[in-house]
């Protein structure tokens, strides 16, 4: 099967600086193809270099990979708790980027089958028979009353603390990653995104804009300018693959 990939990290409308990082590679050896995205977080600009830790770990392991492992959910967690302690290394050796941390979702296509893993509120999106599924759940403090049954997803969703972690990757020594495998048919496409871009979108519209992915050629810019019109002031970050 054939892909495409279409990806955009925007600072946003008022920041001077972009937390947000993306990446994605093939591994030509193995016939696997990967994304990750990441949102991080802490001050003095603190942020952007926890979300990088991770991506430049993430590359490392992913190219350096030999042979495709036996349960990828295990590999991907794996990688995750590395990148971990390695940014609580670095915070450790730097006071200035003590408390930085990142979210982080990783997604590798292998054989027809997609493999996703996740820590925080970075999301993961497929669109199959122009149906629209969020494939995560998120990392976040209202998410974690909304699966105990104590208050509505649409209470959550409206918010202004919607965007609570309740982990992140870097801030504490232990993690959850959470893991999810989907099948992939041609005509798939797969979304990740941060915040900024997927709280100022609606289910509607990330599934008009999924649907225009072999017309539209500015589809990530036309995406990330809507979420401005919305009023999102976050960095925002997409990144799509269609297989045909």
């Amino acid at each position: 099967m054939n892909y495409q990939i279409k990806s955009l990290c925007h600072p946003g409308a008022i920041r001077d600086n972009n937390e947000d990082a993306i990446s994605c590679g093939v591994n030509k050896e193995l016939s696997i193809v990967w994304m990750l995205v990441a949102d991080g977080m802490g001050g003095h600009n603190a942020g952007e270099v926890a979300s990088a830790l991770l991506v430049t770990h993430m590359k490392q392991a992913l190219t350096g990979l030999c042979k495709i492992p036996a349960h990828w959910s295990s590999w991907i967690s794996e990688q995750f708790h590395h990148a971990n302690l390695v940014i609580i290394k670095q915070a450790k050796k730097t006071p200035a980027q003590q408390g930085m941390g990142t979210t982080g979702i990783l997604m590798i296509v292998s054989k027809n089958t997609c493999h996703i893993g996740w820590v925080g509120d970075s999301r993961a999106y497929s669109l199959k028979a122009n149906v629209l599924v969020q494939e995560t759940v998120d990392h976040t403090m209202l998410q974690e009353l909304v699966n105990q049954g104590a208050i509505t997803a649409e209470t959550a969703r409206s918010s202004k603390s919607r965007n609570l972690l309740s982990q992140a990757i870097g801030v504490r020594e232990n993690i959850s990653v959470d893991t999810q495998t989907i099948a992939i048919n041609k005509g798939d496409t797969l979304m990740l995104s941060t915040d900024g871009l997927h709280d100022y979108l609606t289910e509607h519209d990330i599934c008009r804009y999924l649907s225009e992915f072999s017309i539209n050629k500015n589809l990530c810019h036309d995406m990330v300018n809507q979420a401005m019109t919305n009023s999102s002031r976050d960095n925002l970050t997409v990144g799509l693959i269609n297989f045909n």
